[in-house]
């Protein structure tokens, strides 16, 4: 396939999570948009894979994250009614921490700091001390070991089903009008006074303006200093075999960020959502070994998967079994504070970069995709996106 002729108002780099979003929105507010992939997205070489991903109105990461996650919510509401499509399980969420977390941790008080946000956005969220009576909280006689710790309950919060969500706004886009090159890498974006031109192994493009939001692959693309902020680590997913799968259904049990002590600890359980893998999906994060998408062991170890189940499964959860029916590697991309990065290139206002930190994006996606569309658009976005330039680095 050769590179067309024609120019584009906007060409969207990377399809994922992001690059999908901004996609469906600018087109909907009438722009030419061109979206490239290297692969055929929603696929699972990136960051947006594993079915579904975590999703909380009260976001402990900081609080200007919150219009960002409950306009999210708005959309994957009106995706699901122009769609019939299921996107949204507000399944209830736990967060879990020590009764004295380590200071200067990654996660430190994360109960905390997501109550105090709570507070603040008026949202329902609920904090105790563990008890052997479980009471009328839905999924907690489930887990084990909560002997001593400190439990914070978001009713609003849930799951969405993350590559589902992609494939429908990119689906929209197209029926707009977009133009999707997929499988087709980009290996050069160049900007000049009066465009940007997109270089593929098909030929190049050009628009009057380019986002670039290629997850694990931003590095290739962009220059000093954002390449050197950028670190992509390899995660790991895995599904276990449960004694009842309906017990573990959105409808019964909602999802746990269990928050040890050093990021070695930590614990994501996700429940089994309507027609996902009928299996217990959990995983770990680690940020100290870093790799590149090209580079990265996609295979996961029979050393790896009982190792896993050693230190978290086992202990944690009740009824889980030492069968992993299936795991897979996911990528994330992230900045040294951990925060956002959507910004202006250095060297041209037409380049815009686009790199919510892998872990905790997804959940703002949708109103990430739709205010950056806006701002391509019109010059303004109603929601503000100033928290994420890179001007917070310093020099």
């Amino acid at each position: 396939m050769t590179a067309s002729s024609e120019r584009f108002d906007l060409i969207v780099v990377g399809l994922g999570a992001m690059g999908a979003a901004v996609a469906h929105h600018a087109t909907a507010l009438g722009l030419r948009v061109l979206g490239i992939d290297r692969h055929d997205p929603p696929h699972h070489l990136g960051s947006t894979t594993a079915e579904t991903r975590i999703t909380r109105l009260a976001v402990g990461e900081g609080p200007q994250y919150l219009p960002f996650v409950a306009r999210s919510h708005e959309i994957w509401r009106d995706l699901e009614d122009r769609t019939g499509t299921s996107l949204l399980h507000q399944c209830g969420g736990y967060i879990i921490t020590e009764q004295t977390p380590v200071a200067g941790q990654r996660w430190h008080d994360f109960v905390t700091e997501t109550d105090r946000i709570a507070k603040t956005g008026g949202i329902d969220f609920e904090v105790f001390e563990q008890t052997a009576d479980t009471g009328n909280r839905p999924g907690l006689d489930r887990l084990r070991g909560l002997a001593g710790k400190r439990i914070g309950f978001e009713r609003s919060a849930g799951l969405v089903m993350a590559e589902r969500a992609v494939a429908i706004q990119l689906q929209l886009a197209e029926a707009a009008g977009a133009v999707l090159r997929r499988t087709e890498p980009v290996t050069a974006v160049t900007p000049n006074d009066r465009e940007v031109s997109v270089t593929t192994d098909a030929g190049t493009y050009r628009a009057d303006q380019v986002v670039v939001a290629a997850g694990p692959w931003l590095g290739d693309l962009t220059d000093e200093p954002d390449r050197s902020r950028l670190t992509v680590t390899r995660q790991v997913v895995y599904w276990f075999e449960v004694d009842d799968p309906a017990a573990f259904g959105t409808d019964r049990f909602p999802f746990v960020m269990w928050v040890g002590d050093t990021d070695a600890d930590y614990l994501g359980v996700f429940p089994i959502p309507p027609g996902g893998t009928p299996a217990l999906k959990v995983l770990g994060e680690q940020f100290a070994a870093t790799t590149h998408p090209e580079d990265v062991e996609r295979t996961v170890s029979d050393a790896e998967i009982r190792d896993f189940y050693d230190r978290h499964v086992g202990p944690k959860l009740a009824c889980a079994g030492r069968t992993c029916l299936t795991a897979s590697v996911c990528l994330y991309t992230n900045t040294p504070d951990d925060h956002f990065l959507i910004d202006t290139a250095p060297t041209s206002d037409r380049v815009l970069l686009m790199s919510p930190c892998s872990g905790h994006g997804f959940k703002h996606s949708a109103a990430l995709g739709e205010a950056v569309a806006q701002r391509l658009a019109t010059g303004d976005s109603t929601l503000d996106l100033t928290p994420f330039e890179r001007a917070r680095f310093g020099t």
